[in-house]
């Protein structure tokens, strides 16, 4: 721990995600307010200029829809810390990469020869403090959105069961995940710059994929099960509501919170293997 108090990229990285963290709510809690006498009012006014063409049109159909704390869990603050996840990645990665560029690795294994002992305490703690700055994160959204809620609606109507904790441990193992997973892209290509470029393709390219397959004709849907967004997706919203299903380009078969926990866990094992094989046989230097 000492390592994560005293080294400055750390704290900057959980400052600038207590700051990013509190940029979300502002978004979304907006839709949380009860609908206004103004509001209303427009409604009434947009429902009186469509009548000659919408005969089945009400007052409400303009009307906006106001969230209650459920929908702030599972459209707001979750599908921010899959954005922040992304963030976490790169900061992992950037502070691991720094020990290459600065010659710390290679210090380190003048004194600890064992490189394997090395790659294990690389990964462990970056895999902690990607914890911690999605920590950081959820609990400062969550915490904002939370206060903001009750400002508009009232204690009584914060719901007992709105997936809130689900989101937050879920939040918590993706960012262990995403923190492992970036130490061992760095430790497999001897820096942070090809990782990060390596990311930055998939993520690019798994979202031309999902455009693309829009046409059913396209791809396979057994491809949609290989994309590492869809899994941190699917372990985020489906770990606080159950009842969340993706169903893969109108495949029946549906990603589960189960599936994505052992695709990261697969995913993780595999970077383990090739990171220990390529560090082990790679000259380091400075």
């Amino acid at each position: 721990m000492s390592r994560l108090r005293y080294r400055s990229r750390a704290l900057l990285g959980a400052l600038a995600m207590l700051l990013l963290s509190l940029v979300g709510p502002p978004m979304w809690m907006r839709n949380t307010a009860p609908v206004s006498p103004a509001e209303y009012e427009e409604a009434a006014a947009a429902y009186e200029a469509s009548l000659p063409d919408c005969g089945n049109c009400t007052v409400e159909t303009y009307l906006r829809e106001s969230w209650d704390f459920s929908d702030v869990v599972h459209i707001g603050i979750a599908p921010w810390m899959l954005i922040l996840a992304v963030l976490v990645l790169m900061l992992v990665m950037v502070y691991v990469g720094s020990d290459f560029s600065s010659g710390v690795i290679t210090t380190q294994l003048t004194f600890t020869p064992n490189r394997m002992r090395l790659l294990v305490g690389r990964v462990l703690v970056s895999g902690l403090l990607g914890a911690i700055l999605m920590g950081i994160a959820v609990l400062a959204s969550s915490a904002l959105s939370i206060v903001w809620f009750v400002a508009l609606n009232g204690y009584a109507s914060l719901p007992v069961g709105s997936g809130l904790l689900g989101v937050m441990g879920a939040s918590l193992l993706l960012g262990l995940i995403v923190g492992i997973l970036g130490a061992l892209l760095v430790f497999l290509f001897h820096g942070a710059a090809v990782a990060m470029s390596l990311v930055a393709a998939i993520l690019v390219g798994t979202t031309l994929f999902e455009i693309l397959a829009i046409d059913s004709t396209l791809p396979p849907h057994w491809l949609y099960h290989l994309i590492p967004t869809r899994h941190a997706e699917s372990l985020v919203v489906g770990m606080s509501r159950r009842s969340y299903d993706q169903y893969p380009l109108g495949s029946t078969t549906a990603l589960t919170p189960e599936e994505s926990l052992l695709f990261f866990v697969g995913l993780i094992v595999l970077g383990a293997v090739l990171a220990a094989v390529v560090f082990h046989r790679r000259d380091i230097k400075n």
